[in-house]
């Protein structure tokens, strides 16, 4: 019998594209490059006391994240997003984004950030290849933001105009709506991001970290989208159900859109096409399932790319249909921080 060349099955899998057990296409890889931040969000980082970062041994090298990129876009993965943690407390980071966006197949390199070292980084990432960024904003106040966070507003303002110069679009910011902390911060969110050229887009709390009060802060998209000082700015006539993980609704003034994320109220597993890499390596196909193979293993042992490979696809077939979140904070569950945005 004669063999059939390896790159023969490359590109078939290539052409079929990488899809999970329920008929959906896996085509994005959001990679987490490090677990440790320069803020301490609550909804993301357990406390002081219970957080541990991963020993750095632990952590993908660029090297490895670059050959495990160049895998996933052999099976049809064409858009990556760079998450943490913070991304930019990673050392150099613009050669790793260099590294990828060198990568044939890849079409969209974006990257999440707090923004805070933005304002010296924004030029060298959109110069390396970074098409877009989002930034995390969950506060205009800087009293709120300083309890928030533990860090300093000014330098985010700083970074959100950096990303802006650097020409680093769509400019995205993302709100995590709090109740009793900044729900009232809507409007003016809002406005802000209409004044700058950005889209903001409102996201529901998740309860993905242990201990959280979760019932206490969250608050719906729909109580949000029925406040007079909300519907006096944006139209709410065309938002719809759907499966794609934002909603997006006109301003009023025709000057820009605002999203709405709702994982929580509105479930949109139905169309989800992701995929997670952690950045000590695990390979994650439900953010709430706490699920995942590890592929930094593999690449240590000595595997081959059709090795990496098949650690995809198993990932793929073990995703679930509908993801399901722990409301009673008892499960061991990892925190968002160790995940990845």
């Amino acid at each position: 019998m004669n063999a059939v060349p390896i790159t023969f099955y490359a590109k078939a899998e290539h052409a079929q594209g990488l899809q999970d057990s329920f008929g959906r296409k896996l085509n994005y890889l959001r990679i987490s490059v490090t677990d440790r931040c320069n803020m301490r969000c609550d909804y993301c980082r357990p406390s002081a006391d219970a957080y541990q970062a991963e020993p750095r041994s632990h952590i993908l090298s660029f090297e490895e994240i670059t050959r495990i990129v160049r895998v996933a876009a052999s099976l049809g993965v064409n858009k990556v997003r760079i998450t943490g943690g913070e991304p930019l407390v990673r050392k150099d980071l613009s050669t790793l984004i260099a590294q990828i966006a060198a990568i044939d197949g890849i079409t969209d390199l974006a990257m999440t950030s707090n923004a805070t070292y933005l304002a010296k980084y924004a030029q060298a990432l959109k110069d390396a290849g970074l098409s877009r960024i989002n930034i995390s904003l969950d506060t205009l106040n800087p009293l709120r933001f300083k309890k928030l966070t533990g860090s300093e507003l000014q330098p985010v303002l700083d970074g959100i105009q950096a990303a802006s110069d650097a020409g680093l679009f769509p400019l995205k910011l993302n709100t995590v709506l709090m109740k009793g902390i900044n729900e009232n911060e809507v409007p003016s969110l809002i406005d802000f991001a209409t004044e700058i050229g950005a889209t903001i887009r409102f996201i529901e709390l998740m309860p993905m970290k242990q201990g959280m009060d979760w019932d206490k802060h969250y608050i719906g998209i729909d109580e949000i989208l029925q406040r007079d000082d909300v519907q006096a700015r944006v139209d709410i006539s065309p938002m719809q159900t759907g499966n794609t993980a934002a909603r997006y609704l006109p301003l009023k003034d025709g000057r820009g859109e605002v999203g709405f994320i709702m994982p929580m109220s509105e479930r949109f597993c139905e169309g989800c096409n992701r995929l997670r890499l952690t950045s000590d390596g695990g390979l994650r196909s439900c953010l709430p399932a706490d699920k995942q193979m590890n592929i930094r293993d593999v690449i240590r042992a000595g595997g081959s790319d059709a090795d990496i490979r098949g650690v995809f696809l198993r990932s793929a077939l073990i995703k679930p249909e509908i993801g399901i979140y722990e409301f009673d904070g008892k499960a061991d569950k990892r925190s968002m921080i160790h995940i990845g945005g």
